[in-house]
Formats: C-alpha cells, sequence, structure tokens
C-alpha cells in the first residue's frame, strides 16, 4: 500500500493566531483540507493517517466527514516535537501495516501538493528506498558564523532546499526511529536529517516552489493567490 501520513501537530506560533494554521480556513476550506484533498485525489494512495494537535481529532474528523475525505484511516496524537510526532505516526501505522508499504510524509502547512510530487515520491522509494522532495538553490548564500558578517560564499550548486514529501518503506521508518533512540537522537528536524544523521544516504526527487510551507501570516496571503489562480485555470 501508499500510505499519506500527514503532520499536523504543530501549534503554528509564528502566526500570531489562536487557531493553530493547519486548521485557518483559506478560500473556503482549513488549511488541512486543501493538504488531504491533495492525497484523497491522488490514485496512487491508498488511506492516509493523520497525525493531529491534541484536543483538534474531533474538528478534524468533523472537516473529514464535511468534505469526504475517504481515505483517512488512523489519527494519531501530536508530540511535542516534530520528531515526537513522527515517531507517533509512525507507531499507529506499524500496529496496522506491511512493512514494504510506503510512506508519503508531508506537512499539513504544505496545500499545494500536486499529483506528480506525490507520484515522484512514489517512484523514488520504489527504485532507490527514498525519496525527498527538494528544490536546487537560486539565491546567492554567504557564509557566517556571527550572524552579522561574512568572508565565505557558499556553492549555490551543492545546495537543495528540501521540502516534503518525504518518503520511504514502513520498514525503513521504523529502523530509523528505533536506532534514533539507540544513539540518543531526540529532537532532529525532519526524516531526510534524521536518515542523513543515522548515515544513510537519500535521493531527491523535484519539488515546486509552490509547495512552500505555511509558516507566517504573509504565508496565507500567497495561498489565497495561488488557490485562486488555480480557480482561474480550471474554469
Amino acid at each position: 500500500m501508499n500510505i499519506g501520513l500527514v503532520i499536523a501537530g504543530g501549534v503554528g506560533a509564528r502566526m500570531n493566531n489562536t487557531t493553530p494554521k493547519q486548521f485557518i480556513v483559506v478560500k473556503g476550506k482549513p488549511i488541512i483540507i486543501h493538504t488531504l484533498e491533495a492525497f484523497q485525489n491522488n490514485s496512487s494512495i491508498d488511506y492516509i493517517a493523520v497525525v493531529c494537535l491534541k484536543g483538534w481529532e474531533d474538528i478534524l474528523k468533523k472537516y473529514a466527514r464535511k468534505y469526504n475525505i475517504t481515505k483517512l484511516k488512523w489519527i494519531a496524537p501530536g508530540g511535542s516535537t516534530g520528531m515526537e510526532s513522527l515517531r507517533n505516526g509512525m507507531e499507529v501505522l506499524r500496529a496496522d501495516c506491511d512493512p514494504d508499504d510506503i510512506i508519503v510524509i508531508h506537512d499539513a502547512v504544505r496545500p499545494l501538493l500536486s499529483d506528480d510530487i506525490i507520484n515522484a515520491n512514489i517512484a523514488g522509494v520504489v527504485e532507490f528506498g527514498t525519496a525527498i522532495t527538494s528544490i536546487p538553490c537560486t539565491e546567492a548564500l554567504l557564509y557566517s558564523e556571527n550572524k552579522e558578517t561574512s568572508d565565505k560564499v557558499v556553492d549555490r550548486n551543492l545546495i537543495w532546499r528540501t521540502q516534503t514529501p518525504q518518503s520511504l518503506r514502513l520498514r525503513k521508518f521504523i529502523w530509523a526511529h528505533e536506532e534514533a533512540q539507540k544513539r540518543g537522537i531526540t529532537d532532529t528536524v525532519a526524516t531526510c536529517t534524521l536518515l542523513v544523521e543515522l548515515g544513510e544516504e537519500v535521493h531527491f526527487v523535484l519539488g515546486k516552489n509552490d509547495n512552500f510551507k505555511i509558516t507566517t501570516a504573509e504565508d496565507i496571503g500567497l495561498l489565497e493567490a495561488y488557490l485562486t489562480q488555480r480557480e482561474k485555470e480550471n474554469r
């Protein structure tokens, strides 16, 4: 099976909003529903799991019913860190799924996820064992230790900016988190960084600039603009 694992366990403190950012309504739908619809509508995805902010599980279920997210099968509790949320998602899947199942891990607050990216992740895992959605860096990069000055250029051709999905088979997902516990790795920021810290090589699949993460209030306006443009294109 191919399973979308959507991470929605954060509070979104930088938004300065009483509603967690994944539940903010944009263009008539909560952000998390825009994200879940990408998995719901992808023919290669069999089921969806969500790691949900504690206390918001019933609201998530209500929205899933309202917007006909029929592939939603599992809800796991969010953790105190992103890594803990990932581990909670892994645990709920290991109890129910086959070790060979492909897990497509995605941030709930990247709502413009495309079919192409989901399919590339699945194909990447089949061929290479991992798939990390990434885009090449186009900006000039300077290295600074004091955050005020620099005298060193970083070659941007060597830098790739990671996005989600980040995908792998369930057995590797389980191994990574069990191995992290053995080695005392407790707060790495993403699946890709965890794998690299464990000495694994990861493989890139190409992302898109519109697959951005909603982080600040300004990003809401950008999301609205993209969704409006999509509506015009689909008329």
